[in-house]
């Protein structure tokens, strides 16, 4: 054997002679876990009858704003309470078990390996939530002609794209820069209009996923007919059926009243004449062309419904006798979709293809081809053999090409903040070289004895050796379980995050088993490092200078 078991044995009673224990530090821990635990049971319960809870039995009557805030208030401070205890109980135990030095030691490994863990993770977890948004809205990979030439034979093209292996379903699309107005934002503002084939986004996209339940369908793009009707927009477009009749139906029924009800009967009047209004403005209404917007134009911008009517201009589609003019067209609100991307949400309208081109006076062209892959990461490849087969006149690329700057910066930070938090590795390393030159010193008498009777230098070295794997996989297998039982935490509960500034609902978490192999191995490499030293100056000793004054 490399290390035989007697040099374990003497490690391992190396690091586990305190010459006292405390507990204090444990006792402490375990106090503030359960005081937090209490905590959280509180505000469980309170949360559930805040005011039974928090008004009834004080006489204390706080606002319902200000009962709110307590409970949240009392809820972060427990959860950090039960974070800290955790961490003083741990650090309480190994105090109670090895050596103050061991124990510190074992404890800087421990937070060097499970907070690179965590934080890797939720790196990891907005990369992948950044993909699964981008997939929304772009394909894996996207065809375009070279040089900007019309692409008009893209069905033969197409074609050749859907029988390259790995290809799911590929869909045509037609994009431009167009101005959108509505009666609430007269002035209209910028957005991209993206002409699709409703027929094939459900395949190429992921657009019915990001479109509320009943709030919409991708369908209404091939079937305007189908949309259902704004009544507030739809008496604000047609005013002429506002006030019609008014005063007939009043006088038809006045002779008839006998002065009962009188209440009642004007509200079922007044019902039954908005709903002849609502359905004689209904039938007089004109279908248009159905428009899918971005949650944030949808909402935000234009406040729109479902069925509302918007104008959309393109400064450069239409033709006079002097040249290029505005051209401008209705649409009708098909739906609203939201994707977590401020720069979709906000800039985005999607309408069908064929619409698109009569509207851009493009007919028969396209912007390009969108191909969705079986997965993300074989698009690279797909992209390659796509290329190949149309040959160079199109430029073909994919997902990763396309957002080739941001997912480089996202790489960059990780990497920046994975050296940064391995610094608490090197700090826990020299914490191992301090503690294993005391050892060195402290136990040269021992030392002195095992040389006298026969060990040789490789044999201390062996048992310096062991004494720094002991710490190494000590702090690496407590950190790594704390890290992965933290990821899962975040991963089932979460870290509520407020969508409206983040665009995202809670803290995203990816475990990933590369990552977390490399920083375990880097926690055990680096104690292996810091061993050698102390090991090779221990191993040095001579047995005179440790008997010397005995």
């Amino acid at each position: 054997m490399l290390i035989p078991g007697f040099e374990w044995f003497v490690a391992w009673r190396h690091l586990r002679d305190p010459e006292r224990r405390s507990r204090r530090l444990l006792k402490l821990g375990v106090g503030l876990i359960v005081l937090s635990g209490v905590a959280l049971a509180v505000v469980a319960i309170a949360s559930r009858r805040p005011h039974a809870a928090l008004h009834g039995t004080s006489g204390w009557s706080p606002s319902s704003l200000s009962a709110t805030y307590i409970l949240a208030t009392t809820k972060t401070g427990a959860c950090i309470g039960l974070a800290v205890g955790g961490l003083l109980a741990f650090l309480g135990a190994l105090f109670a078990s090895f050596t103050v030095f061991t124990a510190i030691s074992i404890f800087g490994v421990f937070l060097g390996t499970g907070a690179p863990i965590v934080a890797l993770s939720v790196m990891s977890g907005f990369e992948a939530d950044l993909k699964t948004k981008i997939r929304a809205t772009k394909a894996d990979v996207v065809v375009n002609m070279r040089d900007d030439a019309p692409f008009t034979e893209w069905r033969a093209a197409q074609e050749r794209v859907g029988a390259v292996p790995g290809v799911v379903a590929s869909m045509a699309y037609l994009e431009s820069e167009v101005i959108i107005k509505h009666v609430t934002n007269p002035a209209g503002m910028g957005i991209i209009l993206r002409g699709i084939e409703p027929s094939r986004a459900g395949k190429v996209l992921d657009l019915a996923r990001t479109m509320p339940q009943g709030e919409g369908k991708v369908e209404y793009l091939d079937h305007p007919e189908q949309i259902p009707t704004d009544e507030a927009d739809l008496l604000r477009s047609y005013p002429s059926h506002q006030d019609k009749d008014d005063g007939k139906d009043d006088d038809k029924e006045d002779g008839k009243d006998d002065g009962k009800d009188d209440g009642k009967d004007d509200e079922d009047k007044d019902s039954k004449r908005a709903k002849a209004k609502v359905a004689e403005a209904a039938a007089a209404r004109i279908v248009r062309p159905g428009v899918l917007l971005g949650e944030e134009l949808y909402a935000r911008t234009l406040r729109v419904y479902l069925g509302s009517d918007v104008d959309i201009a393109c400064p450069m589609c239409g033709v006079g006798p002097s040249g290029p003019m505005p051209k401008l067209k209705s649409f009708r609100v098909a739906g609203h979709f939201y994707t977590g991307m401020y720069e979709f949400d906000s800039k985005l309208a999607y309408v069908s293809l064929a619409e698109a081109q009569k509207f851009l006076g493009m007919p028969g062209e396209i912007t390009g081809i969108e191909v969705h892959t079986s997965t993300p990461e074989v698009a690279v490849d797909v992209a390659s053999e796509i290329e190949r087969r149309l040959g160079p006149k199109f430029e073909v690329r994919s997902w990763e090409e396309l957002n080739r700057g941001l997912f480089a910066a996202l790489k960059v930070e990780k990497v920046g903040m994975f050296i940064g938090l391995v610094f608490i590795l090197l700090v826990a390393s020299f914490s191992v070289i301090s503690t294993l030159l005391m050892l060195a010193t402290k136990k040269g008498r021992e030392i002195a004895i095992l040389k006298s009777m026969g060990a040789e230098n490789s044999a201390v070295l062996k048992i310096f050796v062991a004494e720094g794997l002991y710490i190494g996989f000590l702090g690496m297998f407590f950190g790594l379980a704390t890290g992965i039982a933290g990821c899962l935490m975040l991963s089932r509960w979460g870290l509520p995050l407020d969508p409206d500034i983040y665009y995202i609902q809670k803290l995203p978490v990816v475990m990933r088993g590369s990552e977390i192999t490399l920083i375990c191995l880097a926690a055990v490499g680096l104690c292996c490092l810091a061993t050698l030293y102390p090991a090779w100056l221990a191993s040095r000793t001579r047995p005179v200078e440790g008997l010397r004054y005995d």
